[in-house]
């Protein structure tokens, strides 16, 4: 069954580093907490700012648990970020950085970003995005697929946003290989803001006022 799974908590760490590992240089400082600083008040663009967000995956109506977590069946979630004019063709997937644990089991993440215009994908271990401009690789082992890039601001005035919920509906695939567990052919960047201002208040208030700057989703017309 979907809902049975295993955490493996040291698994997830080893990928975690090992994705890290391989990235770009700053993945490492773009997932972890940034020094604090008083918006406005002797702040640069050169300083990070957290950028909030949660991700759901829902498989015919069955909520993905610890999204972050590698699960037994293979099913795991990461991001790709850059700045919104890059190319992502040679980019390493990495998983997201963690507000506290409750949060992150929860699906809840971010990242420290310099200001600037930036883009977000999501990379499914045996998932298939059935949406325009998603990509997806075959495998006999453990296929994956990239959801098609959203978009977002990170403003100069800000310590802390939040650009939303992004939230998955998928269904088990009838003739597939048996490694892909899920096909996702919606994607609704919701506001959470009150949830989101939970989280931030328990882990992040270091960072001054959440704003809310939503990003704006990519077509969601299903691929042929």
């Amino acid at each position: 069954m979907f809902a049975l799974h295993l955490r493996l908590g040291l698994v997830s760490t080893l990928l975690a580093v090992l994705s890290a590992g391989c990235a770009e240089p700053g993945t490492k400082e773009m997932v972890a907490k940034p020094k604090p600083f008083a918006a406005g008040e002797g702040s640069s663009s050169a300083d990070r700012r957290v950028v909030l967000f949660r991700a759901t995956v829902d498989i015919d109506g069955k909520p993905m648990e610890e999204p972050w977590s590698l699960h037994f069946s293979g099913l795991g979630l990461f991001v790709v970020a850059g700045p919104k004019d890059s190319s992502f063709t040679n980019r390493h997937s990495f998983l997201p950085g963690r507000p506290n644990a409750a949060a992150s089991d929860d699906g809840w993440g971010f990242l420290a970003l310099r200001p600037g215009a930036y883009k977000l994908v999501f990379e499914g271990t045996a998932i298939r995005f059935a949406l325009a401009g998603a990509q997806y690789f075959p495998s006999e082992a453990v296929p994956f697929g990239r959801s098609p890039p959203s978009v977002f601001v990170v403003p100069e005035d800000a310590g802390l946003i939040y650009i939303g919920t992004f939230s998955f509906t998928c269904h088990e695939p009838t003739s597939r290989p048996d490694a892909l567990k899920a096909e996702c052919s919606t994607l609704e960047i919701r506001n959470e803001a009150q949830e989101a201002q939970k989280v931030a208040q328990t882990s992040l208030s270091k960072y001054g006022a959440m704003q809310e700057m939503l990003a704006s989703p990519p077509e969601t017309k299903s691929s042929p």
